[in-house]
């Protein structure tokens, strides 16, 4: 039996990131014995980034002493912008393998130990030895592909005013259309925090004029609750917005359609990523199903595992199975 491996994990309250940073973690847990520490930086600010960026320059290893002690770390590893610097300032006070779920950038690429990068990233140093590229985020995947046929989810996004226009009119005839063509299915809807009001209403509609559809908001939904709906539901409908939701249905092994924004920028990651779903057959379009070409239900797409392979295989061969 190994000793388990000291992990400090740094975590910037974004969900999205913390569950890239979990869905590692449990992976490892899965292949070996871990102890975590848990480190929640401070609200990620401009003002807080010029104090790390001083603090990297001036080489301050204020951070690992004063607020963490002597804890010891093998792995330290975070996602987000704003947990490089504080994991590498950590580091100097407790040397460690730092590993993110994403392309921090110059200068800071060549500083960190192993990068998870998603291939849509087009990143310039993609065969540098540091960097992993995985097909789409690495996220929560605690599915076997064992799902409920007349299940079904629908995953709303909303508004980001730098990457698409939001339409109401094409989503609710979309909706509507999903709703009439599988009238036999149960379906669950959910809005994210990005949804509009109108949007909102509009969702609520729906679900009072079919008894078969039941909608939360994202704030009626608990923390891990739509990890349970992606292990039930065997077909997931997502906006094309909600691209990390798309992976995480796919984690779970569900059948994937994607219904479409307009983009205001052309060849973004966001399409590139999509383009590549569709390319590989693991999603399908609103259009093509409208066509008439059946929805995909593949195996499990598990890129947390591989991550946790790879970490291990790179430096604790000795504890892969």
């Amino acid at each position: 039996m190994h000793e388990p491996l000291h992990i400090t994990a740094f975590f910037d309250g974004s969900p999205g990131h913390g569950k890239q940073t979990d869905g590692i973690l449990r992976a490892l847990q899965k292949l070996t014995p871990l102890s975590i520490t848990h480190v929640k930086i401070p609200q990620p600010g401009l003002l807080r980034s010029i104090k790390d960026w001083i603090d990297y320059f001036k080489a301050a290893i204020t951070l690992g002493r004063d607020k963490h002690g002597a804890v010891r770390a093998d792995l330290i590893i975070g996602t987000g912008a704003h947990t490089h610097i504080p994991m590498l300032l950590f580091k100097k006070a407790n040397p460690a393998k730092v590993v993110t779920c994403m392309n921090p950038g110059f200068p800071l690429l060549k500083k960190i130990d192993l990068c998870f990068i998603p291939q849509h990233d087009k990143v310039k140093l993609a065969k540098a030895e540091n960097v992993f590229l995985t097909v789409g985020p690495p996220v929560i995947s605690e599915g076997n592909g064992v799902h409920a046929q007349q299940k079904g989810l629908l995953l709303i996004g909303g508004v980001d005013k730098k990457s698409h226009h939001w339409d109401l009119d094409l989503l609710r005839a979309q909706v509507y259309t999903i709703m009439e063509r599988k009238a036999f299915m149960q379906w669950t809807i959910s809005s994210s925090p990005r949804t509009p009001d109108d949007t909102i209403l509009m969702l609520r509609k729906v679900a009072a004029d079919n008894p078969n559809v039941t909608f939360f908001t994202s704030k009626e939904t608990p923390v891990g609750w739509i990890e349970l709906i992606y292990a039930e539901c065997h077909t997931v409908w997502v906006t094309a917005d909600s691209i990390s939701m798309v992976y995480e249905a796919l984690a779970y092994g569900c059948s994937v359609g994607l219904l479409p924004v307009k983009w205001k920028h052309k060849n973004s990651k966001f399409q590139r990523s999509i383009s590549f779903l569709i390319e590989t057959k693991r999603v399908i379009t609103y259009e093509m199903w409208l066509t008439g070409h059946p929805m995909v239900h593949g195996t499990v797409l598990d890129e947390t595992k591989r991550c946790a392979q790879e970490i291990l295989r790179r430096w604790w061969p000795d504890r892969l199975p």
